[in-house]
């Protein structure tokens, strides 16, 4: 017989509270890989519980959001459990990408269309939140190597992250070269061995990657 216990369920404020502390320290020291712990969430198939954890944390009935290829299932889970209206990518406080290895034409044109922000309001820049096959801080097999500066970075920090274009990074170079206008990033992945993980780029980061 197994001894391992069962994950508990998603707790909205005890995990929520959690999760929300975990996402600022992540931002405040980008390169630091967030462990989001294994609470047991139904989701929808095109869903990992990183993104979805986000979701439950920060999104809001005063947020609006937009799936890029999500689903119907998707967009109803959402709007289910965090009240946030599903909008078009142009005008989304939140965009989430989860097919970054299919249709590159169609997310990135997506993606470049996120809200940067005004120099006057900053904070207006949309967040979007990719989801990944692996994040780590040691080589992984057929990955990207990040090397992020910046704030919060005391010389640099590398990460490697696996399932995810260039282009990705590419866009996000793009976006935040007129900081403090840009977009903040968080990756997520669905961990077997340590469960949901998210890294953030905050805007204000630096990334480079071989």
């Amino acid at each position: 017989m197994s001894t391992l216990a069962a994950p508990k369920p998603y707790d909205r404020v005890f995990d929520g509270q959690r999760h929300f502390r975990t996402l600022l320290q992540c931002t405040a020291r980008p390169g630091s890989i967030g462990h989001l712990g294994e609470a047991a969430l139904d989701v929808p198939s095109q869903l990992n519980r990183g993104a979805a954890f986000i979701a439950l944390t920060l999104f809001s009935g005063d947020t609006s959001f937009y799936v890029d290829q999500g689903g119907e299932s998707t967009l109803h889970f959402i709007q289910r459990e965090t009240g946030a209206n599903p909008t078009s990518a142009p005008r989304a406080d939140f965009l989430i990408f989860p097919y970054l290895q299919q249709s590159e034409d169609r997310w990135l044109d997506g993606l470049r269309q996120a809200r940067l922000g005004e120099l006057a309001y900053p904070d207006l820049g949309a967040t979007v939140v990719f989801q990944v096959a692996a994040i780590s801080s040691t080589p992984l097999p057929d990955s990207l190597r990040l090397t992020l500066t910046g704030p919060g970075i005391e010389v640099e920090t590398i990460v490697f992250v696996q399932g995810a274009p260039e282009a990705v990074f590419e866009s996000l170079r793009e976006h935040n070269a007129e900081f403090p206008l840009g977009v903040d990033a968080f990756l997520t992945c669905e961990s077997i061995a340590i469960g949901p993980c998210v890294l953030a780029l905050p805007r204000s980061t630096r990334l480079q990657w071989d």
